[in-house]
């Protein structure tokens, strides 16, 4: 038996996205005993770039990047923890897109100690 994965429209989204750029994408399945996924996406391009991605939506405007990091903070602890950065090596990139109310992304990207804007899209 065959299982299929639905993908909801901000996975979707960020999908195309991603394909448009040359990844493979997979979906992540939920891994804890909650419906909360830590990652929903994994995407990886022929060159071992490897992305591990959060996806959040929001209606509300996030003014300036303090407010954008505010939103984001407890998610990018998690990643953290789930996924321990390694200086030098190879090692996967953990993003938080967060896509607005007009249909935008804004992509970050989580280092050891700090969350940085990258242009993705």
């Amino acid at each position: 038996m065959k299982t299929t994965v639905r993908f909801s429209p901000i996975e979707r989204a960020a999908t195309s996205l991603l394909e448009e750029k040359g990844f493979a994408v997979v979906p992540m399945r939920p891994c804890f005993p909650t419906p909360h996924k830590p990652v929903h996406l994994m995407a990886q391009r022929i060159t071992t770039e490897l992305l591990y991605l959060k996806l959040k939506q929001t209606n509300r405007p996030l003014t300036g990047f303090p407010a954008t990091e505010a939103f984001c903070h407890d998610d990018a602890q998690l990643l953290r923890r789930l996924f321990p950065l390694r200086i030098g090596t190879a090692a996967p990139h953990l993003e938080i897109w967060i896509k607005n109310a007009t249909g935008r992304f804004t992509c970050l990207e989580v280092l050891e100690d700090s969350i940085r804007e990258v242009s993705r899209v």
